[in-house]
């Protein structure tokens, strides 16, 4: 079952219209752009996909449109975390019974939830379905900062296969994925730590910035793989630059405006972040972007 997963995944954008309402079209249409460029699987519903401002049903729309859109052509696992074990369990329910690959949920968050109630937290979706789940560990964003023994202790559940692991402790990430001995794989979350990742043992990344320059991800795979690191180095100053820049032009917006320089429509980010940036700010944007990425840059006329 492991060997199923691995390489460059794009934690999927969800593209919404100018009212906040789901763009079916364009979700299509950037899975579509995805898939052309080789991506090994997408991460449905994630952080990036702006899950917790979704309601269940949405979250299942999504979930569909890209199963449909994927077939059988890439992996999907599908994000199906929420703060309530009712809602998550009918999501988790939901992507079995729509085929997709695995699934994968945050801790309980919010609340300060006791390792026990975390714990019983995954032990009821994992017997609520068959699918591999992959435990996604963010603390930063959760508020769930757990010691790798207790991490372990989640190894005990049998679906658990892995985690995505959005974090920058990686003597953390090494020493987790020695002590379970090949029980768990690891994908890495933080897009600009993809290479040092693949040197402490993740077999592939998840992250937002693959939606925009999914090539350079997977070369800098492929150049590991080939032990072409000097290469490798290269393309993750690349994407060092990358996220730098869209972090400083506004997260998950920023992202949905970037892919607009490649031609690819992936509408607005749903209120209360800003749902576009402001025109003189994209201008601005756009002249650093092409500067750095020109040879990504076929929506920029």
């Amino acid at each position: 079952m492991k060997e199923k997963f691995y390489g460059v995944y794009a934690a999927l954008l969800t593209p919404f219209d100018q009212d906040g309402n789901l763009s079916e079209k364009r979700l299509k249409d950037l899975v579509k752009f995805l898939i052309s460029k080789g991506i090994n699987g997408l991460y449905v519903c994630g952080s990036t996909g702006e899950f917790p401002l979704m309601n269940i049903e949405e979250r299942k729309r999504v979930a569909e449109i890209v199963k449909e859109e994927v077939g059988d052509k890439i992996r999907i696992i599908v994000h199906v975390g929420a703060l309530s074990a009712r809602d998550t369990i009918k999501l988790a329910q939901h992507s079995e019974k729509i085929k997709v690959d695995a699934i994968s949920s945050v801790p309980p968050f919010y609340y300060n939830f006791s390792f026990e109630e975390i714990f019983n937290f995954y032990k009821e979706i994992a017997s609520s379905t068959s699918l591999p789940i992959f435990f996604y560990y963010i603390p930063q964003t959760t508020g769930v900062l757990l010691e790798n023994q207790q991490i372990i202790k989640l190894g005990e559940i049998k679906n658990i296969i892995g985690l995505k692991y959005t974090y920058t402790d990686f003597y953390l990430l090494q020493d987790l994925l020695l002590k379970m001995k090949g029980k768990w794989i690891a994908f890495s979350g933080p897009d600009e730590l993809f290479l040092p990742a693949l040197t402490m043992g993740v077999v592939g990344c998840i992250g937002s910035t693959q939606n925009i320059l999914p090539e350079i991800f997977i070369d800098i795979y492929e150049s590991f793989k080939r032990n072409d690191i000097e290469k490798a180095m290269k393309l993750q100053k690349r994407i060092t630059e990358a996220v730098e820049l869209f972090h400083r032009y506004g997260g998950i917006t920023s992202r949905k405006v970037a892919l607009k320089f490649r031609g690819i429509d992936a509408g607005f980010a749903r209120e209360p972040f800003l749902k576009d940036l402001p025109d003189e700010k994209k201008e601005m944007f756009k002249k650093e972007y092409l500067e750095k990425f020109p040879e990504f840059s076929e929506g920029i006329k």
